[in-house]
């Protein structure tokens, strides 16, 4: 499973699903943290890719196809809290993609 960070999420999350053994990057090192949402949407949908964002523009997009989205609906929070509900919930969230959902609402 691919996994896009996007950009108002910080970089170590993407380092902590890489160290869960996943392929994830962050906006950023794809040079895309200017990007419009449309343009993380298709780099997403080429690889069948997990958008993980708060952004709520990706929800509308998920309806239209291609790649699917981990919405973090959690408010302003530090990183280890946002890091500890990630890492908490994962596996659920994981199986659900895997069951083939395409959107993920992750809520604290």
């Amino acid at each position: 499973m691919k996994i896009i960070v996007d950009q108002q999420l910080p970089p170590l999350l993407a380092e902590w699903f890489r160290a869960q053994g996943l392929d994830a990057v962050h906006v950023r090192e794809l040079g895309m943290s200017a990007a419009p949402d449309s343009d993380i949407w298709a780099e997403a949908s080429r690889d069948n890719a997990v958008v993980i964002s708060r952004d709520e523009d990706f929800v509308a997009r998920v309806r239209s196809g291609g790649a699917r989205l981990v919405w973090i609906r959690i408010g302003n929070c530090t990183n280890p809290t946002l890091l500890a509900a990630i890492e908490e919930n994962w596996p659920a969230i994981q199986d659900k993609l895997q069951g083939g959902e395409r959107l993920v609402e992750l809520r604290a």
